[in-house]
């Protein structure tokens, strides 16, 4: 029998008024309740009525507890969710490595975040052996290992990426432990050989940016329109290709208030081709200096809240043409990479960083690959004072007592900085994009 006096609503428990209806959502566990007046009214009676003598709806909130909503009444929820948190942040078993074997690029974006990164360096072998020897000797203590493939252009230093993928599996082989692997391009240096080549290298996420239309992608990119033309005619053909490769592609249409409807048309574009795996993940990317990697970027770009209201338009828009619509928030376990202890940026010039967009840059570095002396590497590492080491939003003036913070945790450690304006832009928008995926969901799990 439930014991209504053992129990409590969750402090993590949110209500959003959305167009259809109300949302009650629980960011610990991710689960949602789409709810009209009926349903509120029981589900008010149940939880105000927790901790009481009884509960007229004993059934119902039992359930409510399974799902999140209600929690043990002794519980202290944002010390559990930190104690969570910091138990993630300082597990040494998963060793994350963003590696850039490069920062040379084929393509001079408009808007590109790395304008001020020197790109004429390419790893050396004696640095990416190095590099190699660092993965090993950390992954002493590892379960497991997650690379992603960085630049500038990755796919210009495709020999040296090769060539270490296969020494990083083997490595996670010999010790019988895992590995994974990602790759961020812009995918024009693909050809029918690397795309036949990126499962065997363990390749299982595959970010590749658009810009919209062709014209506007050569514009952008800064290459001749016969070459992207091509390169569009390519991706067509060996999409599918890569999907089943990889297993996730996703497609980022980089837009501002000037080619923001292209992106439908770039959708368009990949259905024209039959193109409707729901492994096919499509995202507009925002073009914004909030990071403050580069000073100005020369486009009109939309503010949080006009990104969010074209978020939510494009994802209509997809379902609309029978896509799987991703992007649900859920609970997270660190907010990026460079606040995971054992996460790490390494540079062509073997520079050890956090911060992944800072790749390339003296910004986050602490440390660096010595590749005839990794003891002494090793020795940095541990002795540095690490950029972003104790970040805990919990107690982050921003971010402390949100009842969001499970499926943020804060987000850009960065933005956390003295100086720094944080702006949440998790909550842009959240009460539209909790009422599209109820109704996105719902439909998608009662269809014949």
């Amino acid at each position: 029998m439930f014991d209504a006096r053992e129990w409590k609503p969750s402090a993590f428990n949110l209500l959003l008024e959305g167009k259809d209806g109300q949302i009650l959502f629980n960011s610990v566990t991710g689960h949602a309740l789409w709810l009209d007046e009926g349903r509120r009214a029981a589900i008010d009676q149940c939880l105000t009525g927790l901790g009481g003598d009884a509960t007229a709806l004993p059934d119902l909130a039992e359930a409510l507890a399974k799902l999140g909503f209600a929690v043990p009444a002794q519980a202290d929820e944002y010390a559990l969710e930190k104690a969570r948190y910091l138990a993630h942040r300082d597990d040494p078993r998963r060793l994350y490595l963003t590696l850039a074997p490069t920062m040379q690029c084929n393509m001079k974006c408009s808007y590109c975040f790395q304008q001020n990164v020197e790109h004429s360096r390419a790893m050396t072998p004696a640095i990416a052996k190095g590099v190699v020897e660092f993965a090993r000797r950390k992954a002493e203590t590892a379960q497991g290992m997650v690379v992603q493939w960085f630049g500038g252009e990755p796919l210009m230093a495709w020999t040296t990426i090769q060539t270490m993928s296969a020494q990083l599996q083997a490595i996670c082989a010999a010790r019988g432990i895992g590995y994974y692997a990602e790759m961020l391009t812009n995918g024009l240096l693909m050809t029918p050989e690397i795309v036949a080549a990126l499962p065997k290298m363990a390749v299982r996420a595959l970010q590749i940016s658009l810009d919209g239309a062709v014209t506007t992608y050569a514009e952008r990119r800064r290459v001749p329109l016969d070459r992207a033309e091509a390169y569009y005619r390519f991706l067509m053909a060996h999409m599918p290709a890569l999907i089943e490769g990889t297993g996730s592609v996703t497609i980022r249409i980089n837009v501002d208030r000037q080619n923001i409807t292209e992106a439908k048309d770039v959708v368009r574009m990949f259905k024209r081709h039959a193109i409707l795996d729901p492994r096919l993940d499509f995202r507009l990317g925002f073009i914004n200096t909030s990071r403050g990697i580069i000073d100005c970027i020369p486009h009109d770009c939309f503010s949080n809240s006009e990104f969010a209201d074209e978020e939510d338009d494009f994802r209509r828009f997809l379902k609309d043409q029978g896509y799987m619509v991703y992007g649900m928030p859920q609970p997270v376990n660190h907010p990026c990479t460079a606040t995971l202890s054992n996460g790490f940026t390494i540079d062509p010039q073997g520079r050890i960083g956090k911060c992944v967009p800072a790749v390339g840059t003296d910004q986050s570095v602490f440390a660096r690959i010595h590749p005839d002396d990794i003891d002494r590497t090793l020795a940095e590492v541990e002795s540095a004072t690490i950029p972003y080491g104790d970040f805990d939003p919990f107690t982050s003036a921003g971010c402390a007592g949100c009842t969001l913070l499970p499926v943020c945790l804060g987000s850009c450690p960065k933005l956390h900085e003295a100086g720094q304006l944080l702006s949440c832009s998790m909550k842009e928008g959240l009460e539209d994009k909790m009422a599209f995926y109820g109704a996105f969901h719902h439909e998608r799990a009662t269809a014949p």
